[in-house]
This record gives structure tokens, C-alpha cells and sequence, in this order.
């Protein structure tokens, strides 16, 4: 039997063909590395362009390819499953990016997937838990939160890609699952955690008000997992399942698991209502001025430390049997190796726009 070996990987000619848009990307690159582990046949999807170093030592087959082109992807045979995982995201992202990013690269995708959708076991679709809303607790289908209107434009490109998807599904038997992570964070988080670590070490304040808001978050492994599950699990409903670690934990102890390891404990304190208005303020500004490089483009990531915000994962692990690692000491301590590993190599530079 053939088989092909690099970092520590086997991949045998049995192996299931798994295709994993956004593969270079924070949880694109994450999800290779997962399926890698389990034996499966990794086909990861990148733009020409994109930086590879998150996948440098990975068995994976490359195909270059920009979803947000009109030109379907060529795309090899025998793929089994698909991981939708490329989506842009980023404060201030106006309504056409949202458009051209999030729901033509899902349609360029459909239309590349068509030669060979017979063989096609599962399509996995990640979106975002913020079209169920925020600022409530319990959020689910039944009983969702407030509209995000502080980043519509995201939140309303991931409903529409949804809406295509769920169209696919009931008119063209698409093998659908949807997941709906809330805030992600792990290693080769280049934007939210990488961000947010080293505008600590500067010193910068990263809670607003008392900071005793809860919220939900979902290390990246935990959302492997419910990728994983997706696939094995019998049937496709067209279901969409709520993604988090399952624990309640507010923004303070977040903050605190990050910053006690990093020795540098938090020593100013805007209160809420001076941040809610200076970033309403740069909202402003920003929609004024698109072009200019404003320190808050988006209220949303000070709304959010103001409300409690939770979901409810209960059909998610009933019907996914889905059981979330929730060692958060064990998941910072990965976090924060990763970002000193980065600082020491050099490439704090690489922040900016990224995955949801």
C-alpha cells in the first residue's frame, strides 16, 4: 500500500478525501491538522497569494484557487467531504465585501462541487452564532438574541450564504450542516488573538467597565471536533447546530487567564459608557472616511463586553454527540505558547484581516 508521510502524518490510499476551504487560514489551517490526525486525505484550498506557513510540514494536496473570482475552482475527484471554512472577516467590513466574500465564494464553491456531488457525503458549512443575535442568555433558534447590528454587514453575508446553502439542500439534495461557532480562539489566530496578546504586552486596557459580563467562546479544537461529528453523523437534515465550549466564564477571566500569563495585569479602566461613546464616535468616522485608519471601525467589539451574552449547545450535543474539551487552563496555555513562539519568529506583523 502507498502512502504519503510528513510531520508525523500517514495518509493510505483508503483514506477519505476531505476538502478544507480557507485551509491556510486560523481555523482552516487547525482543521488540517485535525483531520490530518484522524487518517484523513486533506485537499487544502488557498488563495495564490495566501501566506502557507501555518501549513508548512502537512501532507496536505494544495489547490490554489480565489472563491471570490466568478471562475468556478478545479477541483480534484473523490472528494467526500467538504469544510467551508473561508470566509472574510473584519471591523468595518462594508456591505459589497460581505457580499463578494462570504456568499459568491459559497456560490463559486456550489458550482465548482458540481461534476461530483453524487459522491459528496457532507457539506460543512461555518458560519456564525451571530445570526442568532446577542446580548440575551440562552440564545438558540427558539429564542434568539439582539440583531448584531454593530457588524451587519458579516452577520448578514453569513444569513445569505445560510439561505443559499438551505436552497441547495431542499432543491438539490445537498448533504448540509451548518455550524454556528461563537468567538473562536487557539493557536494561528492571527487576528483576535494575536491582536489582543500583544496589545496587552503595549499595555493597552482590554475590558471596558467591570468586565463581569458573560460571554461564550469556542476553543478552535472544540469546533474541529463538531466538524468531525458533521461528517460521521448519519443523514443531513440541512440542520444548523450552536458551537461554544459550554462553559460560562465572563470577559474579566478571559482577560485574566491571558494576562497572568503574561505578567502584565491590567492597571487602567475606561468605563463602559466613555468606550461605547468613543467607539460610536470612530463608527462614525469611519463610515465618513473608509479609507482612514481608525483605531475602532466598529462599535460591536465594545457592545459585546457590555451584555451578557451566552447559547445554548443542548441539540448540539444530543444530536451531534458532541462533548466539548473545557480545560481552559490547558487551551490559554496553547494560546500564549503559540503567540511567544510568533513573537519570537518574528511575524507579529501578520494581523489584520481574517477568519471569523
Amino acid at each position: 500500500m502507498n502512502t504519503a508521510k510528513g510531520g508525523g502524518h500517514t495518509i493510505t490510499e483508503r483514506s477519505e478525501r476531505v476538502l478544507i476551504t480557507g485551509a491556510n487560514g486560523f481555523i482552516g489551517s487547525n482543521l488540517c491538522r485535525y483531520f490530518l490526525d484522524r487518517s484523513y486525505e486533506v485537499v487544502a484550498l488557498v488563495r495564490g497569494s495566501s501566506n502557507l506557513s501555518f501549513l508548512e510540514g502537512l501532507p496536505v494536496q494544495l489547490v490554489r484557487a480565489d472563491l471570490s473570482q466568478p471562475t468556478a475552482p478545479v477541483l480534484p475527484p473523490g472528494i467526500r467531504y467538504v469544510i467551508h471554512a473561508a470566509s472574510l472577516a473584519f471591523e468595518g467590513m462594508s456591505f459589497p465585501e460581505a457580499r463578494r466574500h462570504i456568499v459568491d465564494t459559497t456560490a463559486n464553491l456550489l458550482r465548482g462541487l458540481q461534476e461530483q456531488r453524487s459522491g459528496l457525503k457532507r457539506f460543512v458549512y461555518i458560519s456564525s452564532v451571530l445570526v442568532l443575535g446577542h446580548r440575551s442568555t440562552g440564545i438558540s433558534e427558539e429564542h434568539p438574541g439582539r440583531p448584531a447590528r454593530g457588524i451587519m454587514p458579516y452577520m448578514r453575508g453569513k444569513q445569505m450564504a445560510e439561505a443559499l446553502l438551505q436552497e441547495e439542500f431542499r432543491e438539490r439534495g445537498l448533504p448540509l450542516v451548518i455550524l454556528r461557532p461563537s468567538d473562536v480562539f487557539g493557536p494561528n489566530d492571527r487576528t483576535s488573538s494575536l491582536r489582543l496578546l500583544r496589545e496587552m504586552e503595549k499595555g493597552w486596557p482590554s475590558l471596558v467597565g467591570s468586565g463581569r459580563r458573560l460571554m461564550s467562546f469556542c476553543y478552535v479544537e472544540n469546533l474541529c471536533q463538531a466538524c468531525l461529528l458533521a461528517c460521521q453523523m448519519k443523514g443531513a437534515n440541512g440542520s444548523a447546530y450552536t458551537v461554544t465550549n459550554g462553559q460560562e466564564m465572563t470577559w474579566r477571566q478571559l482577560m485574566g487567564h491571558f494576562r497572568s500569563r503574561l505578567g502584565r495585569p491590567q492597571r487602567l479602566y475606561v468605563p463602559f459608557p466613555v468606550a461605547y461613546a468613543l467607539s460610536a464616535t470612530m463608527q462614525v468616522l469611519h463610515a465618513l472616511a473608509p479609507r482612514a485608519r481608525l483605531p475602532l471601525a466598529s462599535i460591536y467589539p465594545v457592545a459585546k463586553l457590555g451584555r451578557d451574552t451566552t447559547y445554548d449547545i443542548s441539540r448540539t450535543c444530543a444530536e451531534l454527540g458532541y462533548r466539548p474539551d473545557q480545560d481552559v487552563e490547558k487551551q490559554m496555555d496553547a494560546i500564549v505558547g503559540w503567540y511567544r513562539a510568533e513573537k519570537a519568529a518574528g511575524r507579529l506583523d501578520s494581523v489584520g484581516r481574517g477568519q471569523a
